[in-house]
């Protein structure tokens, strides 16, 4: 792997002189003409999270997205997926690709001023990787030498013996074997730096810290009111790459869903909504009163059997059963309906995305997400000759907020028409409250299972979702362990190549189709909105607005 240093500082006097000269003009300008501060407070769509907004907690994508908007890593993501450096002054490889050094930037400071520095990172990773922390996204440092031990029920040790300090700005990570897709991982949330001054002589973090979190990107948090609004304000230290075009960002929470921030985007009272109502999704590109974006993306939508449930275990008649209902989604006839020409048909767990390294259009035993009722139907009465279904109705549950009742609605009437069985879309009220359920093994049923990547790769979609570390310490609330397909990413990630590495997470992919932990639905464009006074409107590698490119 090449040393990946990105720097690009223009040093021409007379360059430098223009663009004060410009700014110094544009500010006179921006005064005559009336503008104000206020104006550029961006107001966005949001939901609430479900945890404090720590780095290593923030797995899910109410979370997550502010996270990343108010943290930086040592490497950022480019529009294309490739990475580049931010808080990395250079990221060094071994021969072997199992020693990566990592060379800091030394200008870098968190919104209080504190210095980030080795410890930065070392800290926060270490805190993450401890199992008694309970942070869900423990299993991304699985790689890392040491981990078995911290990640231990009852760990005797507390800190990753791979993580070895050199100097102030300097530390290497030493993998448990080679890896060089590695890189990839550093700039997911995981991996970003937390104040030293949080953490206690042991390592252990503020509680407080989370709710206002002390952060190193481009806002901070201003202040959470929680399920209603998060305010994120500019941070006065940020270094980085992306300076924003504007003076902050709020995230509206809304509690009825997509509807109400639809309308308040038609009357200039939210500037930006990426999820469309159904009753506006065959409308909105036509709509004057608006502006109106779409595109591919790389989003997971899929539906998963709770571990729970009776008669959907994995073994023959549960395997069977999973396979009945999902060749007993009429999935092109939902997708007409529903979502017009702003979804498509699922061909793997891993969208077809030219973005993500890994994936393609075609994987073995994807023959199961076709449309087949009298299949469907032959499997079911086959497993009912193994056990009868007893089960009074097959609920799916989906959080209000999501915008997508009539999806799931028709979803249960294909499979109650194809199977002739109870079957019923049933709401909670919030992606927080589904999230809750799922951990917990609230839901006795089927519930709405999605998945925005973390990191441009095929695996990305595999180990923090189906592997049977992520069950504990991750986002694996099927609970599906398997050790053929363990040691698949295994074996994967140790790889001699990325094309090697990509070659086997495929066939790890293709045994998830025999087992069915979750159900690929559909493969959602990304559909969005924005006031008419909005510009800049751009979205990244995962589909996310650029905020820092949002301006009036």
């Amino acid at each position: 792997m090449k040393d990946q240093s990105y720097n690009n500082l223009k040093k021409a006097s007379v360059l430098v002189s223009v663009i004060i000269l410009f700014l110094g003009l544009n500010s006179v300008l921006s005064a005559c003409s009336g503008g104000s501060n206020s104006n550029q407070i961006i107001r966005v769509y949001g939901c609430e999270p479900q945890m404090k907004l720590v780095p290593g907690n923030a797995s899910e994508t109410c979370g997550g997205t502010i996270v990343d908007t108010v943290f930086s890593g040592l490497v950022t993501y480019n529009k294309d997926g490739s990475i580049k450096n931010e808080i990395a002054e250079s990221i060094v490889p071994d021969p072997d690709n199992k020693v990566y050094t990592i060379h800091l930037k030394n200008d870098w400071k968190f919104s209080d001023g504190e210095i980030i520095n080795s410890d930065s990172f070392l800290k926060s990773w270490n805190y993450t990787a401890l199992s008694t922390n309970r942070q869900s996204n423990q299993s991304f440092f699985d790689i890392i030498q040491g981990y078995d031990e911290v990640s231990d029920e009852n760990p005797q040790v507390k800190i990753l013996s791979g993580l070895q300090k050199v100097d102030d700005y300097t530390f290497k990570i030493v993998l448990k074997e080679p890896s060089i897709t590695f890189p990839l991982r550093l700039g997911y949330s995981a991996f970003f730096p937390v104040p030293n001054s949080k953490f206690d002589t042991e390592g252990i973090l503020d509680e407080s810290y989370g709710e206002k979190p002390i952060s190193n990107g481009p806002y901070i948090v201003e202040s959470w009111q929680h399920d209603q609004i998060i305010s994120l304000r500019l941070n006065s230290n940020y270094k980085g790459s992306y300076i924003p075009k504007n003076q902050g960002v709020d995230y509206i929470i809304y509690s009825d869903g997509a509807q109400a921030a639809y309308s308040d985007v038609q009357s200039g009272n939210l500037d930006l909504l990426e999820q469309i109502p159904s009753t506006q999704i065959r409308t909105f590109k036509n709509d004057e009163s608006v502006n109106s974006f779409s595109e591919v993306s790389p989003l997971y939508r899929g539906i998963q059997i709770d571990k729970n449930l009776p008669h959907f275990a994995w073994d023959e008649e549960g395997i069977l059963r999973r396979e009945a209902i999902s060749l007993s989604i009429n999935r092109q006839e939902i997708i007409n309906k529903i979502f017009a020409d702003t979804a498509n048909l699922p061909v793997a767990y891993v969208p077809n995305n030219e973005l993500i390294s890994g994936a393609t259009d075609f994987v073995e035993g994807n023959q199961i997400l076709e449309f087949n009722p009298q299949l469907a139907k032959n499997k079911w009465q086959e497993a009912d000759k193994i056990k009868d279904f007893k089960n009074p109705e097959f609920n799916i549950y989906y959080n209000a907020d999501s915008g997508e009742k009539a999806f799931f609605e028709a979803v249960s009437n294909s499979i109650k028409t194809s199977l002739n069985i109870s079957s019923t879309a049933k709401s909670v009220p919030d992606k927080k409250t589904l999230l809750t359920m799922e951990q917990m093994h609230e839901v006795k049923g089927v519930y709405r299972n999605n998945w925005q990547p973390d990191y441009p790769s095929i695996e990305n979609y595999l180990t923090p979702v189906f592997s049977t570390q992520a069950i504990d310490n991750g986002a694996n609330y099927s609970a599906f362990s398997n050790e053929g397909f363990d040691n698949l990413l295994f074996e994967a990630a140790t790889a001699s190549s990325i094309d090697s590495a990509n070659k086997i997470y495929q066939t790890a992919e293709s045994l998830l189709f025999k087992f069915l932990p979750s159900i690929p639905t559909y493969v959602p464009d990304i559909s969005a909105v924005s006031s008419k006074s909005l510009k800049g409107v751009a979205f990244n590698w995962k589909s996310v607005p650029e905020y820092t490119e949002l301006y009036k």
